[in-house]
């Protein structure tokens, strides 16, 4: 078994030359903010990559902290997050211009830690930044966060 930790690009050539069995990933990885969330700190990506006829085999899983600010009531909000990690690529797979492909993870012997653990946790996220599903949000015309309780605002009676 070989380990490799500390570099966001993996060297697998000895693994699709039938050199190793597994390939381990220990890496932190900086991940940039993503539609409403950030990620304060560095994600923990755990990985075991294995050879499997023509097929790169990954499994794991990425642990990150995202942050972000609440959608209905501005309310600053952090959870964990944690992305088990499946994937298979085809190892003769080429490299494509198209940043958005999952082909560009793996170019030729080169495992792009960095970007397979991007694509993973950006899939992952929640499509709203809420701080919970029962959320009230503002009111529209003070302000006031009606979690906290209601406004003197007047409320208004819906038109029929």
């Amino acid at each position: 078994m070989y380990v490799m930790a500390a570099v966001n690009v993996v060297d697998i050539g000895g693994l699709l030359n039938g050199g190793r069995r597994v390939v381990e990933v220990r890496q932190e990885v900086v991940l940039e903010p993503f539609d409403g969330w950030s990620f304060p700190s560095a994600a923990t990506v755990q990985l075991e990559i294995r050879a499997v006829a023509r097929l790169v085999d990954i499994t794991g899983v990425i642990d990150v902290e995202a942050a972000g600010q609440c959608d209905r009531c501005l309310r600053e909000i952090s959870t964990a997050m944690h992305v088990d990690v499946r994937e298979q690529f085809e190892a003769a797979a080429t490299f494509q211009d198209d940043p958005f492909d999952e082909g560009n993870v793996l170019r030729g012997e080169r495992l792009d830690v960095a970007d397979l653990s991007r694509q993973l946790v950006d899939s992952a996220v929640p499509f709203a930044v809420l701080c919970d599903p029962n959320c009230r949000g503002l009111c529209a015309n003070c302000g006031q966060d009606k979690n906290q309780g209601e406004c003197a605002c007047v409320k208004l009676e819906p038109m029929e």
